[in-house]
């Protein structure tokens, strides 16, 4: 089941990428300081939260309990490993806009889907787009994790 949901998201991954490079390929690279300073702020609520839940008496309550789907993890790892991948995304999209915004890159055309000329730039342009999407879903999925928990804690 998990290499099905894997295959399903790298063919969703490319198809949004070509969405991106093609039809959705507008002149909106300036966006790019306001994301970087949304992901940078949800960045530092990741290490925040992070280290308000391992400094509570809760992540030892989380630690006990096995995870229903995988019984060789606790909920505190599912947890933590939703923290960690939630800030890796964030880190991996901020360093494409400085990518993006502080290396050139040549813009010449290195194939064409129909009249729609791809480049580098474009590519990389498309990337941090689709990666800011990824970026938001999973600052609300971090989000909802995380008031999930500061409920949970506040009944023990």
């Amino acid at each position: 089941m998990k290499t099905i949901k894997n295959l399903i998201f790298i063919f969703v991954s490319v198809i949004a990428l070509l969405l991106f490079s093609t039809k959705l390929n507008f002149d909106n690279g300036g966006a790019f300081d306001s994301i970087s300073t949304f992901l940078s702020i949800s960045t530092g609520f990741s290490i925040t939260a992070l280290s308000i839940i391992a400094t509570s008496s809760f992540s030892k309550n989380l630690y006990r309990l096995e995870d229903k789907s995988d019984n060789s993890k606790t909920l505190l790892h599912v947890l933590v490993n939703q923290f960690k991948l939630s800030t890796l995304v964030f880190i991996l999209t901020i360093g494409l806009i400085l990518l993006f915004k502080f290396i050139p890159i040549k813009g010449d055309c290195l194939f064409t889907i129909r009249s729609y000329k791809i480049s580098w730039d474009i590519l990389l342009k498309s990337t941090i787009w689709y990666m800011t999407l990824i970026s938001f879903y999973e600052f609300i999925r971090l989000f909802r994790t995380f008031t999930k928990f500061v409920i949970k804690s506040g009944t023990n």
